[in-house]
């Protein structure tokens, strides 16, 4: 197995990763995860020593965030001295009479809580008593040492591929480096910002030795991305129950799992991408959810936040955050299932022509610009404001109304992460894991999200949602499987199946 993130020595976060840090709040935690189900019963001090056993192949796991004085550049992360991996494993025994869907409420909300900041960023919760005799693995992890590409990576270390493995070879014994003190910090980060500082201000004539204009293709990238989000600021979209309002600390999930087979087989028969299938059921769920709450959407658009890995081959072991965005639109009314997969399919070849994402890109590598005590300063400001709305309106007992107040919808209506993950079964001591559930973070006015994760073959979709918001996120669940097996049936009697469509239709 190798080690992943490189060598166990400090680093500085970047501006991307921090940026999870500076706009956390009780009521919006970024930290990532999953929700494992496994075959079997888990022992807790079995799993304690499995972990014990493959913590060295994850050097960051060992390490805490240590802060610079002033924000005069993001924190560091440096060796916890006082690590022990019980201190980020807890047990929950669920009562017996415990159903799927209330364990799963169970969960949602000891995920919800926010991860300390004394400690290394994860923790694994172990759910005995699972229904059937089950037990059931929750994952979190700060969003600031992980996307969702590098969180799967995480999860092939402390996972097996066979019920049986090799023994993982032992670590050598470990001893913490000795932790910085608050002025090594401090002037550590004077030096860089002096170095950068002189760097930025040779680099516009290295540009023109080379016959280049200075800023380059990354000064253009920014200005198109920069267009961009006055477009997506201005443009307006489709109001929506769960942008109505602030999110609280509260989260329910509702998932479902279909086969990845299916997936390529309306890509086949329709064209498109498997994520471009992806889009249309949960935009089409969205739709028909607006549309059972008598929801106006005639003629209105659902803009749909899509992260975009930007990792090269090279970079597949390195963990932090390599991510652009794309904004896909769709029509907001409840429409031809086939003729949305075309809109969707349009509007993303759309923006790969126009390169949105590498443009994206290049702004968020401009952000490594701004100071971190201003991006700090601002978050706080903007995470209290958002703190103090969600307080007040929980004291007045508000709920979103199609004719009450709401906070007028912009940017975009939800995000959906789609993260490619492992296609063959994994194993948590010799116990197969049946079912592999996404879990994506809520933020401000976003109090839907969906987080698409694929495992042994099936396609796993985690919907996530803020019960005052949405409290029925398990009807959009059920608007999203019905918008795909309609996508499916079509697909079978595009393919001449029509007789199979129905049989496996009926058979869901």
């Amino acid at each position: 197995m190798r080690v992943l993130g490189g060598a166990a020595t400090s680093y500085r976060l970047s501006t991307q990763d921090a940026g999870f840090l500076y706009a956390e709040s009780v009521n919006a935690p970024l930290h990532i995860g999953s929700i494992a189900i496994l075959d079997g019963h888990i022992g807790f001090e079995e799993l304690i020593r499995h972990l014990k056993s493959r913590i060295h192949l994850i050097p960051r796991y060992r390490q805490r965030l240590a802060k610079v004085p002033f924000n005069l550049a993001h924190a560091i992360m440096e060796d916890d001295p006082d690590f022990r991996v019980e201190n980020h494993i807890f047990r929950h025994s669920l009562p017996k009479t415990t159903g799927a869907a209330a364990a799963l409420s169970i969960m949602m909300r000891d995920y919800g809580r926010i991860l300390p900041r004394e400690r290394p960023l994860w923790d694994v919760h172990l759910y005995e008593g699972f229904e059937g005799g089950r037990s059931a693995l929750v994952w979190r992890v700060h969003h600031c040492l992980v996307d969702g590409v590098s969180g799967v990576e995480l999860l092939k270390v402390m996972y097996d591929f066979r019920p049986d493995p090799e023994p993982v070879p032992p670590a050598q014994p470990w001893k913490p480096k000795p932790p910085s003190s608050a002025a090594e910090r401090f002037l550590a980060a004077a030096q860089e910002r002096l170095k950068s500082a002189i760097d930025n201000a040779q680099e516009p004539g290295r540009e023109m030795m080379n016959g280049t204009q200075p800023g380059g293709r990354s000064t253009g990238d920014a200005a198109v991305a920069t267009q961009l989000l006055i477009e997506l600021g201005t443009r307006k979209i489709a109001q929506t129950p769960w942008n109505s309002g602030v999110v609280t600390a509260r989260r329910e999930i509702a998932w479902t799992r279909q086969s990845f087979g299916d997936f390529r087989l309306i890509r086949s028969a329709f064209g498109g991408s498997v994520n471009d299938v992806v889009l249309t059921i949960l935009t089409a769920g969205a739709a028909r959810y607006l549309d059972h709450h008598g929801y106006r959407t005639r003629n209105q658009e659902l803009c749909v936040g899509c992260p975009v890995n930007v990792r090269h081959r090279t970079e597949r072991s390195a963990l932090g955050n390599r991510v652009s965005m794309m904004f896909p639109r769709v029509c907001a009314e409840v429409i031809d299932v086939v003729e949305r997969l075309r809109q969707i399919s349009a509007a993303t070849a759309k923006i790969k022509a126009e390169g949105s994402a590498a443009s994206m890109e290049a702004l968020v590598r401009m952000a490594e610009n701004v100071p971190p005590a201003l991006a700090a300063a601002a978050s706080k400001l903007t995470t209290s404001t958002l703190d103090y709305m969600a307080a007040f309106t929980e004291a007045i007992g508000w709920k979103p109304r199609r004719d009450g107040f709401a906070i007028p919808a912009s940017f975009v209506n939800f995000v959906a992460t789609n993260v490619p993950g492992v296609q063959v079964p994994l194993y948590m001591l010799g116990k197969r894991c049946l079912d592999m559930i996404p879990v994506v973070p809520l933020w401000g006015t976003l109090g839907y999200g969906v987080a698409v994760l694929s495992y042994n073959r099936n396609l796993y979709f985690g919907l996530i949602g803020e019960p005052r918001l949405i409290p029925d996120v398990a009807r959009m669940r059920a608007f999203v499987d019905e918008a795909f097996f309609e996508l499916k049936r079509r697909a079978y009697e595009q393919t001449g199946s029509a007789e199979r469509a129905f049989a496996k239709a009926a058979g869901g």
